[in-house]
């Protein structure tokens, strides 16, 4: 006679156990080599292993933090590899809109894993940031908890320092390439859920650092688009206390999207940016010699309004993460 309590069913095969690692190990394996190779170069004393990192200076120090947290920035079940290339990115693009030179990162990482796998692929990620950017990971923390990634950087500047609060009427708008890349990017990426050359612009972006060092010495003031174009274009506006007259047949964007999309979605990392009409001339031939985009879509203006082809822009509540 079969009795519940003998377990007379099939006999329960064993679920092997997740192999797991614990915190020391993973910051002695996973985060305390990334990018060392370029510490030297960037005058870092001292990195991983230390209560603080010890950076030498000769200029003035430029830093920014930002965080990445899932469900919100990126989505549930997101490969540790992508989240991890794209909050570093998000960082180091506020130093592209500044006009600065890299020089490290540190990252506070709050994750409820503890596998190998998930770090191995999380690592990848911090790997290829540090090789496409040349920047060493100087430290960090690491806690249990909801998925979400904490990035500083450490810049130094370069010749001038790009404010958002320099533009004066008159300046000439610009933008450094096509909007809506990083939505239409995100889109393919939610159907087909792969990298390729269309979801690389939502999965690995791109901190146009050396296109805001190069416009630094021209430019009156910056921004970069992380939260979309006429956003981040009010908050220069706000910073500068002037207005902009923009054209649409003079703004790039993706042909996949609607304009009106592409004006209010983010994520695309590309940089705004004024130019007095006295350096426009210069700074386009020196753009052309270096293989730059760069899209007159506008001008600086007194009333602190922002116009569209005559007529005041409204803002929608723009690009929703997840």
């Amino acid at each position: 006679m079969c009795r519940w309590w003998y377990g007379c069913q099939r006999p329960i095969r064993k679920i092997p156990k997740l192999k797991t690692i614990s915190e020391f190990k993973i910051i002695e394996k996973y985060l305390s080599n990334i990018g060392t190779s370029f510490n030297k170069k960037n005058k870092i004393l001292k990195g991983v292993g230390d209560d603080a990192a010890v950076i030498s200076l000769s200029n003035n120090l430029i830093v920014s933090t930002d965080t990445s947290v899932e469900g919100v920035h990126f989505p549930k079940g997101f490969k540790p590899e992508y989240a991890a290339y794209r909050a570093c990115v998000i960082a180091l693009s506020d130093l592209a809109a500044m006009g600065s030179h890299p020089l490290a990162f540190q990252l506070s990482l709050s994750t409820k894993e503890n596998s190998p796998k998930f770090f191995s692929s999380f690592k990848k990620g911090l790997q290829d940031f540090s090789n496409d950017y040349k920047i060493g990971l100087t430290g960090g923390d690491l806690v249990k908890g909801q998925f979400q990634i904490s990035v500083t950087v450490f810049g130094k500047q370069v010749s001038k320092i790009l404010l958002r609060n320099n533009s004066r009427v008159g300046d000439i708008v610009c933008l450094s390439g096509q909007l809506g890349n990083g939505l239409f990017g995100m889109q393919n990426f939610k159907k087909r859920n792969r990298e390729n050359m269309i979801s690389s612009a939502y999965l690995k972006p791109k901190a146009l650092i050396d296109y805001g060092k190069t416009i630094a010495g021209f430019a009156s003031s910056a921004i970069d688009i992380s939260d979309g174009f006429l956003q981040d274009l009010r908050h220069l506006s706000k910073a500068s206390n002037v207005g902009f007259e923009l054209s649409s047949s003079s703004i790039p964007y993706n042909s996949n999207l609607s304009l009106n999309q592409c004006l209010n979605c983010g994520d695309d990392y590309q940089l705004i940016f004024t130019v007095p009409k006295k350096n426009i001339q210069s700074l386009a031939i020196k753009m052309k010699k270096m293989n730059f985009e760069m899209y007159q879509v506008g001008t600086s203006i007194k009333t602190k309004k922002i116009y569209l082809d005559g007529k005041i822009t409204s803002l929608n509540k723009g690009y929703k993460h997840f």
